[in-house]
């Protein structure tokens, strides 16, 4: 008869745990926020923040590039406006767009500047060159998008703390820009805004000098030139928040209720078939405001932000592993014979074979040695131990880097 090792994952609360992050290296600058970032190519780029160290506003024109496939950091040209924050950005094509912000010219003491000034950023180069400047008022906290060729930048505070609703599209074959038409809204700032499925999204933000925040949500149509209120984001009002749209559907996450009130590690799935919110596992960092974020080759990238700390971790969400580890909350492995002799058999019951083949078993020694590895081609994978010598190993079941879940296993 055989001798079975049933493995059974154990619940895991929702809102304890994030399904579908892995933790990626730190961000290799100070810790910040309020800053911008950028999918280029093959990297993402963000940078410029600030922090309050002691009571003075620090300000950065660092910029860094995160290479995926090294997991690494390399440092690039400074923003040539100088140490900025609450910029904001876009992507067409092969360049970054860069701009507005506040700024302290003379560094601190000095009085600020909100910018309305706009750079392009060309990653083949390591160059910044200035374009149009937008042409309303200066303002920082602003939200952006990009829809095929075109940018969308609008919202934002004013110098004298009024909050805006403009809009204005960019055209990058001719570089001039065009007011469109408004949020239909009270003015924001610190707002969230994606493209999904050819439109514009955008949502939350404070409101009233900072002190109250909304969870209304509006979608922009770029052919009519018009806005169109959305199912609104959860119950909770927030500003501050992070966004970003994958594969169809759009998430916002984390946030505060008030500039420097209540910070939050919520997040929230937006299905644009059914103009429906809901609610999925938390992030798994430490509840902040300002956390960044871009989407990468079919995947998110989240980092920075501020709690009253400076934070520079940095995460990947995968909606695949996000998948896989829901699932596997209530699913069960099974390993048999163990001990074995030398044919081991592993199944995990009730994953679906497509899902099943984006994990990979590897098998190590005591020592760490690894001494067998192969990815799985269905849920039920056979595996030849003929060659290993008598002992105790540990294998591990993986998606990418993460472990889901490790035991051992006797050769005899």
């Amino acid at each position: 008869m055989k001798q079975l090792i049933l493995l059974t994952f154990l619940g895991i609360n929702l809102t304890s745990f994030g399904y579908g992050w892995i933790q990626k290296a730190d961000f290799a600058g100070e810790g910040r926020h309020r800053t911008p970032m950028l999918s280029i190519g093959n990297y993402i780029y963000t940078g410029q923040g600030h922090y309050n160290g002691a009571g003075v506003n620090i300000l950065f024109a660092d910029w860094w590039q995160y290479d995926p496939a090294s997991n690494s950091w390399s440092q690039k040209a400074d923003y040539p406006e100088g140490p900025v924050y609450h910029a904001s950005g876009f992507v067409i094509g092969n360049y970054g767009y860069v701009g507005l912000g506040r700024t302290q010219p003379g560094g601190p003491g000095n009085p600020y500047v909100h910018e309305n000034s706009f750079y392009r950023y060309d990653p083949t180069t390591n160059q910044w060159n200035q374009i149009a400047s937008i042409p309303g008022q200066g303002r920082r906290g602003a939200v952006s998008f990009a829809i095929d060729t075109y940018g969308f930048v609008g919202t934002g505070e004013t110098l004298g703390g009024g909050e805006l609703n403009d809009f204005y599209r960019y055209n990058s074959a001719n570089n001039t820009w065009q007011q469109i038409a408004s949020l239909p809204t009270t003015g924001r700032v610190s707002s969230v805004a994606f493209e999904l499925n050819g439109y514009g999204y955008v949502g939350t933000g404070g409101f009233n000098s900072w002190s109250g925040s909304q969870n209304d949500f509006w979608r922009y149509n770029p052919t009519t030139n018009s806005w169109q209120q959305m199912a609104d984001v959860g119950p909770t009002n927030r500003m501050e928040a992070s966004g970003f749209a994958l594969n169809g559907k759009g998430y916002i996450l984390t946030g505060d209720n008030a500039s420097s009130g209540t910070n939050y590690s919520d997040m929230w799935e937006y299905d644009p078939n059914g103009n429906q919110w809901t609610q999925i596992p938390d992030f798994p960092g430490t509840a902040r405001r300002y956390l960044a974020s871009v989407v990468h080759d079919g995947v998110a990238y989240c980092g920075l932000g501020t709690s009253g700390t400076n934070f520079k971790d940095f995460w990947m969400f995968d909606q695949v592993l996000y998948t896989i580890e829901k699932q596997m909350e209530e699913l069960e492995v099974v390993a048999y014979p163990n001990p074995v002799v030398d044919h081991l058999s592993i199944k995990i019951n009730g994953l679906n074979n497509d899902l099943a083949q984006n994990l990979d078993l590897t098998i190590y020694s005591l020592s760490g040695e690894v001494v067998h590895s192969q990815r799985f081609d269905a849920s039920k994978i056979d595996v030849n131990l003929k060659s290993l010598t008598g002992g105790t190993y540990l294998y591990k079941i993986m998606y990418q880097e993460k472990v889901l879940k490790s035991n051992k296993v006797v050769v005899l």
